[in-house]
Parts: structure tokens; C-alpha cells; sequence
């Protein structure tokens, strides 16, 4: 009969001792290993708000830089592809263009960048330039319209402190696929 007013006590002192326990990890002494893991996990992981944030990878943004050259092709027009390239923030862009044809051009322009919200293209044919402004991580590339046979040049001056690409095609098309004025470096008046 002891056995059996024992087990009874037993289980009771087990039950008290595990609560006991229970309490200490969970009363937020800090002591166990699992909370202290837990803990840290939990201020390691990013917010809700923070995981707005996407690391800038090159891959990922070449594919953005592309659907946006596409999605500023995508106006109903056919045009032919003359030229193309990407060229990283860091080297920026210094390019020359022949334009010659009899064809007018269209040079898209886009940037994809980490931290970087504008670029400055500057167009220049001899002593004429126009500047703007290409804002990065626009869904649509920018669009400038030149006349056939009057070589220019595109320059992006390099930003050696930013993580980006930047990606542009020249294409020929027809004459009536000019949209507003046939020539972006000269300007046009309204």
C-alpha cells in the first residue's frame, strides 16, 4: 500500500517541479538556450515593412531593364533593331552612333539601379546637347526620336559609389513613327 500512496505523491512532485521549469523559460530569465535562440531569431527576421526592401542583383535587373526597353517598343510601331547594349553604373555610358540610313531613330534608354533614383543622359551632336533626366527603375524605357544621317553620341557620366546597369537600343523606324519632335538633341519648338 505504500507503493500506492507513493505514486500518487510522485506524480504530484513531477507535476509541480515541471511547472516549476516551465515558469523559468517562459517567465523571461533568459537562462535556456531556446529562448535565447528564439529571441534572437525573432529580432534577426525583417519586418513587414522592411521586406519592402529586394537585394539588387545583375540578373534580375537586366530582365527589368529588358521589359522596360520592350514595354517602350510596345506602341504599335514596327521598329528595326540597330544597336543594343547594358553597360554597368560604375563604367556609365560613352557611345557613339553613326545614324546613317535614310531612316529616323529611336534611342531607348533605361537604368536599374540600387540607391540611385536618376540618371543624367546627355545627347550631343557637335556642339549641340540636350541633358535629361532617366529616372532608374521605371517600368518603361525612356524615348528620344533622331534624324537619319546625323551621327550622335549618348554619355552617362560614371557613378563609381552606385550598384546598377544601364541598358539602351537604337532602333530605325519609319517616318511616320515619329512621335512628336523627329529630333531630341536640336529640340523642337511648340
Amino acid at each position: 500500500m505504500r507503493i500506492r500512496h507513493a505514486l500518487p505523491l510522485s506524480v504530484a512532485a513531477l507535476a509541480v517541479l515541471m511547472s516549476g521549469c516551465a515558469e523559468g523559460r517562459h517567465g523571461g530569465g533568459g537562462n535556456e538556450p531556446s529562448e535565447r535562440a528564439d529571441a534572437s531569431s525573432r529580432t534577426s527576421r525583417p519586418s513587414a515593412s522592411a521586406g519592402d526592401t529586394r537585394p539588387w542583383e545583375p540578373d534580375d535587373a537586366s530582365r527589368r531593364a529588358e521589359r522596360a526597353l520592350d514595354a517602350a517598343a510596345d506602341d504599335g510601331t514596327e521598329p528595326e533593331p540597330v544597336d543594343s547594349g547594358t553597360a554597368y553604373l560604375g563604367s556609365g555610358l560613352d557611345k557613339s552612333f553613326p545614324a546613317s540610313g535614310k531612316q529616323p531613330y529611336r534611342f531607348e534608354i533605361t537604368c536599374d539601379t540600387d540607391g540611385v533614383a536618376e540618371l543624367t543622359l546627355t545627347l550631343s551632336r557637335g556642339e549641340e546637347e540636350q541633358p535629361y533626366g532617366v529616372e532608374c527603375g521605371d517600368l518603361e524605357a525612356d524615348r528620344f526620336d533622331l534624324p537619319a544621317g546625323k551621327p550622335f553620341k549618348a554619355h552617362i557620366a560614371p557613378d563609381e559609389h552606385g550598384m546598377g546597369l544601364i541598358s539602351w537600343r537604337l532602333s530605325a523606324v519609319a517616318p511616320g513613327d515619329v512621335d512628336g519632335c523627329d529630333d531630341d538633341i536640336d529640340g523642337c519648338e511648340d
